[in-house]
């Protein structure tokens, strides 16, 4: 566009060096020909323009590495001094791109230096549009796109899918279909009269959307379906309740104009289901991004690298045009122990300001935070944030129970009724996770008694029957 010469494209590592002075000295470098010509020539000097990548690879924040040799700090200063220094230059433009603007060094960011700052954001549908139709170019000019291929439907199918991605469902689609000519023996070969007949068509692109790409900003639904194992039992009208107010808050976040945030705290004691209702919540969202933050993904992370990987989950969720993050088990995820009333400060201040920042302008974002302890975070001040709270109730009828035991199919119905009228004087108290896990147990037990002996035994065990 600038009609100048062939710009200088380098690596952020690829600057770094072992050896000292060197990495400094490769900085130098790259303003050495600009330097000369603006010496030489003047105001008449060309444009010279030099694009870095992965900026934040050698830019990252002063002070914030402990490896000793301080190189990156050097690094930092040698660029700054160059692109803002006493000899300043007039003739260059500095290109620099990454994924992590967080990372980079403050200084570099202000005016005189890299003051403008463009956001590639994920493209929009018709963008989307435009990405598949230079990639389907080459196909359909030779005749191999079928006509049952609709851009537009994959555009709208393709929700928070980068260019790369898109290109990637692209390849896998040719790849699907060039594999079902293929004849696998002692090599592999195609047969050119059944290559003639060779076309990607649209069930090779719904193929590969479900099995071979995932974007990488979008809704992982096999990951969120792994908490709902046995689906949602609505053994009493308080879950459909709970579902439904899920559902309004969803769309007060998705539709109303003045409402860009929306915090629904899902409370109640153990193994009461709030991790399921929350991601059947999710899912029936429709978002296009979701993610869930659970404790065991962090517990190999130390403190720090806990905070940045939470962190990093609600900035991807700032990308998309409208996003769910689940936080489950707030009590875990902040490392509380009764004992000595202990627990991470440092994860509360971050997980209260995500809670409570606003997300950028045009963006919209929905969480959802699951706690079995409400009274603690009403002491520390999390609770209050939230601007929405429900209660996922306990089983305490028998009839209840005989709900979720007959939709496990557990016992037959004569069964089932004969459990009912053995425990009908009782007083019952127990999560529906743990019910279902107890019917899980009994069923192992063998004939019709030995199986009610086992469901009742443990389920008074658990403290299910007072």
């Amino acid at each position: 566009m600038l009609n100048t010469r062939k710009p200088k494209i380098v690596q952020g590592p690829e600057i770094l060096s072992k050896m000292v002075g060197e990495s400094e000295a490769n900085v130098r470098a790259l303003f050495a020909e600009a330097e000369a010509e603006e010496k030489q020539m003047g105001a008449n000097s060309g444009l010279h323009m030099i694009i870095m990548d992965e900026l934040d690879a050698i830019c990252k924040q002063r002070g914030s590495t402990n490896t000793g040799t301080g190189v990156h700090d050097t690094v930092v200063n040698q660029l700054l001094s160059k692109i803002d220094g006493v000899e300043q230059l007039n003739n260059i433009l500095i290109i620099g791109m990454t994924n992590r603007k967080d990372m980079i060094d403050d200084a570099l960011l202000r005016p005189g230096r890299l003051e403008i700052h463009m956001e590639i954001s994920l493209p929009n549908e018709q963008g989307r549009v435009e990405i598949l139709n230079i990639h389907t170019a080459t196909m359909k000019k030779s005749g191999r796109l079928d006509a049952d291929v609709d851009i537009a439907e994959l555009a709208a199918l393709t929700k928070n899918f980068s260019g790369a991605e898109i290109e990637g469902l692209v390849r896998a689609a040719q790849s699907t279909s060039l594999n079902s000519y293929v004849t696998a023996t002692s090599k592999v070969e195609i047969n050119p009269e059944v290559y003639k007949q060779l076309k990607v068509n649209r069930a090779h692109f719904l193929h590969s959307l479900e099995h071979d790409v995932q974007p990488a900003f979008g809704a992982n639904i096999d990951d969120l379906n792994d908490y709902l194992l046995y689906g949602i039992i609505p053994w009493s009208p308080d879950i459909s309740k709970i579902l439904q107010e899920g559902d309004l808050y969803a769309k007060q976040a998705g539709n109303s104009d003045r409402t860009a945030l929306v915090s629904l705290l899902l409370e109640g004691e153990n193994f009461t289901g709030k991790t399921a209702l929350a991601v059947k919540i999710a899912i029936n969202s429709g978002f296009p991004f979701t993610k869930i933050i659970t404790p065991g993904k962090l517990v190999e992370l130390a403190d720090m690298a806990k905070i940045r990987a939470i962190y990093k989950i609600f900035t991807d969720a700032y990308k998309s045009e409208i996003s769910c993050v689940i936080l489950d088990g707030i009590e875990s995820l902040i490392e509380y122990v009764p004992i000595g009333m202990r627990f991470n400060m440092s994860m509360v201040q971050t997980i209260m300001t995500l809670i409570k920042n606003m997300p950028p302008r045009g963006k919209k974002l929905m969480i959802i935070a699951t706690s079995s302890n409400p009274g603690l975070l009403k002491d520390i001040g999390l609770r209050q944030h939230f601007t929405h709270t429900m209660i996922a109730p306990l089983v305490q009828s028998v009839s209840n129970m005989a709900d979720i035991v007959e939709t496990l199919q557990v016992f037959s119905r004569e069964e089932t009724e004969s459990l009912k009228m053995q425990l009908k004087e009782v007083n019952l108290r127990v999560g529906v996770k743990k019910l279902i896990d107890i019917c899980m147990t009994a069923k192992q037990a063998g004939d019709s008694e030995a199986k009610k002996a086992t469901f009742i035994n443990l389920l008074t065990r658990a403290g299910g029957i007072l």
